[in-house]
């Protein structure tokens, strides 16, 4: 059943029924769906969606009271075409997103972990990767930003050992995020990367 209005994700929990989301059953319509992990406070996502009326977007969110905020503004702008998940990434991308139905990921400033002994936590790994490899459709796109160099590095050791995704020279479009916004001021280097998958 079509979930109108920007509201956030009914997520099966029956553990008998096959989790995996159908996004015209979510959306009402065929359009084509984009994921952003780590929206924030929604800044890019809210922008991406208003110009973008005949895309459907996805955003995921840990931090409750950022997500709160997302979802206030999708609602004020009566955003149709906007769903939100509360929930760990990773989980939402592996259980609830079908093969091959997701047009473009944004991750833009996922939490670094700095540490040593919290690099177990990043988002990014090769793990993570084969779920969006899978995810993706023919031709979609992942989109990657980040301030931080080491972390990139990581990203970029986990592309390499993609069979389907090649690099891509695109313009670079959509609201900067507000941590874009704080590490520009602060005069920090963004680390960007554009993937297509080129192969099933």
């Amino acid at each position: 059943m079509k979930q109108t209005g920007a509201g956030f994700l009914a997520l099966p929990d029956n553990p008998d029924q096959d989790p995996t989301l159908n996004w015209r059953e979510v959306f009402g319509n065929d359009q084509p769906v984009e994921v952003e992990i780590g929206i924030g406070k929604g800044r890019f996502i809210i922008d991406a969606a208003s110009r973008q009326p005949a895309v459907n977007f996805i955003g995921v969110e840990w931090a409750a009271k950022y997500l709160r905020i997302a979802h206030q503004r999708a609602v004020r702008r009566n955003l149709d075409n906007v769903r939100f998940a509360h929930m760990d990434a990773r989980e939402f991308v592996e259980f609830f997103v079908a093969a091959a139905s997701v047009r473009a990921y944004h991750i833009y400033f996922p939490d670094p972990w700095p540490k040593k002994r919290h690099h177990k936590r990043r988002l990014f790994n090769e793990a993570f990767l084969r779920e969006v490899e899978r995810t993706l459709c023919a031709g979609g796109q992942l989109w990657l930003a980040t301030d931080y160099a080491d972390y990139f590095d990581v990203m970029l050791a986990a592309l390499e050992t993609s069979s389907c995704l090649v690099e891509v020279d695109v313009e670079w479009l959509g609201a900067r995020t507000n941590y874009e916004d704080k590490f520009l001021a602060q005069g920090k280097p963004i680390y960007r990367r554009v993937m297509e998958k080129v192969s099933a």
